[in-house]
């Protein structure tokens, strides 16, 4: 009995057909539209080194669906179950017959190669993960949509649902279509990894303990700076020699700081967090302790001394309250660092091939030989 269900398992698998795909293709070319979101927060600063980092408003822009509309016309189109559908016709007129066929090399010649076999793969991958979500019997709950709905409000900066609804109504795009394009085939994606990819409870909490200032602080830790930015490493090291013999810092930032935003306030930059001021200015000025002074510090646009006068530690929660959000976090960064090569595994272990030739793995055309070249000519 177990051998039989083995075998109906398996067969189940095998029965990846023309008219599957063709179901995929259909859904995929259905009226609703798959979006692509532009996450504009956190956009690099202007002007100053020390200048905070600008942010804006999360955009939804709809995402141009003709290629894949087209692309999925070719597959469907390419069905052929029962070896002569190829040749139905599609179009008629006086002396000429358009039949699938016809189309289906019209629109390949459109799309390229490198696009149809990146659809194909794409196909293979939304299969694959089917398949073997099966196999695992892992199903996606309303609860697990509700959960990665909180987190697209979250990620984007939508404050309620009202917020969110909006971007999307703007774009001329639903929840639903939002659910179909973007949370179910993510999550899909996502729950198939944890299962095949289980982690302990000490790894979580060594993962927690790595990053609870950086990530799951409720208030994160913030210092407060003061800074002289001259042009050249020479002026900034005199800077610095005149620091070290007794040099009042604020009266050095007011005479030769560039900075026009705080040099009269004695170069004080206020309380910032991370991921406020430039990388190189960060990273140095949260390796201090209050009262310490940096070295020359090089910046995108000058030479930066550095001085912390204030620290406000971290505020972090103990592990078992934040426990949820922080396996989300230890999959979200695990499954960015290995998801391509997983899928590649995936794929390989079910014997997939792309059947299309990519333009760059044409082979070249060979030259037809010259008489003068051919031993027959002699």
């Amino acid at each position: 009995m177990a051998e039989h269900n083995e075998k109906d398992v398996q067969n189940k698998e095998d029965q990846v057909t023309n008219e599957a795909i063709e179901k995929e293709l259909e859904e995929a070319n259905a009226p609703h539209s798959p979006i692509e979101l532009d996450k504009t927060a956190g956009a690099a600063a202007a002007g100053s080194a020390a200048a905070p980092r600008g942010s804006s408003a999360a955009a939804i822009v709809p995402w141009a669906i003709a290629v894949i509309a087209v692309a999925a016309l070719v597959f469907v189109l390419i069905r052929n179950p029962s070896g002569a559908e190829s040749n139905e016709a599609l179009g008629e007129m006086e002396g000429y017959t358009i039949k699938k066929t016809d189309v289906y090399e019209e629109v390949k010649s459109k799309l390229g190669a490198d696009q149809m076999a990146a659809l194909v793969d794409e196909i293979a991958q939304s299969k694959i993960i089917e398949l073997e979500s099966e196999k695992a019997g892992i199903a996606v709950s309303e609860a697990d949509v509700q959960r990665e709905l909180d987190n697209f409000k979250k990620m984007y900066g939508f404050e309620t649902d009202e917020d969110m609804s909006m971007a999307l109504m703007q774009a001329g795009i639903t929840l639903e279509d939002l659910k179909e394009t973007q949370i179910l085939p993510n999550l899909k994606i996502k729950l198939l990894f944890e299962n095949k990819h289980p982690v302990t409870e000490d790894e979580l909490k060594a993962y927690f303990e790595e990053n609870k200032d950086s990530t799951f602080a409720t208030t994160p830790k913030e210092v407060q700076a003061s800074h002289i930015l001259v042009e050249t490493q020479e002026e900034a090291e005199a800077v610095l020699a005149e620091l070290n013999n007794g040099g009042d810092f604020a009266e050095l930032a007011k005479e030769k700081s560039m900075d026009p935003g705080s040099k009269e306030q004695g170069g004080d930059l206020g309380f910032f967090g991370r991921g406020v001021m430039n990388q190189r200015f960060e990273t140095a000025a949260f390796a201090l302790a209050k009262g310490e002074t940096s070295d020359v510090v090089e910046a995108d646009n000058g030479f930066h001394i550095i001085k912390v006068t204030d620290i406000k530690e971290a505020v972090v929660p103990e592990y078992d309250t934040v426990k949820d959000d922080v396996r989300q976090a230890f999959y979200d960064e695990k499954l960015g660092m290995e998801a391509a090569a997983w899928l590649d595994t995936l794929k390989s272990d079910r014997n997939y091939k792309n059947l299309i030739e990519k333009a760059d793995e044409a082979p070249a055309a060979s030259a037809p030989a010259s008489p003068e070249a051919s031993p027959s000519a002699e």
